[in-house]
């Protein structure tokens, strides 16, 4: 996979699920929905869809998964982005890494280059407030820093890549949420997008 031509394509999914949210306001209704939409979208990208060979003989994967966790800076898989696209054929079932490390529970390991996402919903009919922000947002925005804190600290050989995504039911945003936006827009390893459903109360 290789995540620069991956990019493109992976924003146009997300503004056309952003328009279709606006034509259709009841169309997002829970983060879940949110999520299982957006996987959808990701699956119509050439590539993303079809079987792929593992590590494993004779095992196929697909490149597109869900509630993946991820190792944290005390090596416990605390960290996991709602979506995460990684390279089936660095992936083993049958434990062929054989890492010293815990395994999740779900009993396979991976490697390789990946596009993670961490997915947000608010629904609330004021938007997005300094509270929404201070809580929610930025929880969930620490918990990708300290996933590439661990990168850094440990020199993760592969590249990854995390986009986070904010879906707004209405377009009301406090002025600290325009100013973190614009601080966290796009930096080498990750990109912000703010999407809205327009929603009119």
């Amino acid at each position: 996979m290789i995540i620069d031509s991956m990019k493109p394509l992976i924003e146009q999914k997300i503004s056309q699920l952003e328009l279709e949210y606006q034509r259709s306001q009841g169309l997002i209704l829970t983060e879940d929905d949110l999520k299982c939409l957006m996987y959808k979208k990701f699956t119509e990208i050439p590539g993303l869809n079809e079987r792929i060979s593992t590590e494993d003989a004779s095992i196929y994967g697909k490149p597109i998964h869900s509630e993946i966790p991820w190792y944290d800076n005390n090596n416990k898989l605390k960290i996991k982005p709602d979506i995460t696209i990684l390279e089936p054929e660095n992936m083993s079932i049958l434990h062929k890494y054989r890492s010293n490390l815990r395994l999740p529970s779900k009993q396979f390991e991976f490697s390789g280059n990946a596009i993670i996402f961490e997915l947000k919903f608010i629904r609330n009919k004021t938007g997005i407030s300094f509270t929404t922000l201070s809580g929610r947002i930025r929880e969930d925005f620490n918990k990708m820093d300290r996933l590439f804190k661990r990168f850094r600290d440990f020199g993760y050989p592969h590249r990854v890549f995390c986009y986070f995504v904010i879906f707004n039911k209405t377009n009301r945003k406090c002025s600290e949420f325009t100013q973190f936006l614009e601080q966290n827009r796009e930096s080498e390893i990750g990109k912000l997008i703010y999407a809205t459903g327009n929603v009119q109360f």
